[in-house]
């Protein structure tokens, strides 16, 4: 079995990536906009989901509602 390994972000480099405040990143977590898993007490996006979050918003942005 293939099994790919996706690297865990914690949030503030996630921030870093996207130019959020922390309110903001804990509303698309809990909104479900930005995808995360939870590892014991701690939250953390991947770089899949970043990615996802970013061509959504450049998709909306030029008006393709296909992604």
């Amino acid at each position: 079995m293939d099994v790919k390994v996706l690297q865990l972000l914690t949030e503030s480099q996630v921030r870093q990536l996207i130019p959020i405040g922390h309110s903001k990143y804990y509303e698309l977590i809990g909104s479900g906009e930005l995808r995360s898993v939870k590892i014991g007490r701690r939250r953390f996006v991947t770089e899949t989901a970043v990615a996802e979050y970013i061509a959504k918003l450049d998709a909306e942005s030029t008006g393709d509602t296909a992604a």
